[in-house]
């Protein structure tokens, strides 16, 4: 009987770390017990706000993991500024302070252009 083949696009994948990629982390270890053979493709540069080393160990040997280059939109906005880019890419939007302008278009650019995703651009290329 031939297995049944999944291919499963996410942008978090270990080494990353966080909640997001908890879920395709557990689909891909249990789905080989369903006789679904589970291939991941991720993206080979990613910009991840939380590292997590140890998620690595939890890959299941013989998953086949594809991994492609895309074009990071955070990593363009580092050009404006790296440690506020981080920041904002996190979520975290400081009030106690007054911002600069920079920190105003980045703001912008995430809040009109970035959201839902900043990242689904790159799966349309990618496939």
């Amino acid at each position: 009987m031939t297995k049944t083949k999944v291919l499963i696009i996410a942008y978090y994948w270990p080494p990353a770390g966080g909640p997001g990629v908890q879920r395709w982390l557990k689909f891909v270890k249990y789905l080989p017990e369903f006789g679904i053979e589970p291939i991941v493709y991720v993206p080979s540069n990613p910009s991840y706000p939380i590292i997590d080393e140890t998620l690595l160990s939890e890959v299941s040997e013989g998953i086949t993991v594809l991994k492609q280059p895309i074009k990071e939109p955070y990593k363009f906005a580092g050009f404006l500024s790296k440690s506020k880019t981080k920041t904002i890419s996190k979520g975290i939007i400081p009030k106690e302070k007054r911002q600069s302008p920079i920190e105003k278009l980045m703001l912008f650019i995430r809040g009109n252009f970035f959201i839902p995703d900043a990242r689904k651009k790159w799966v349309r290329p990618s496939v």
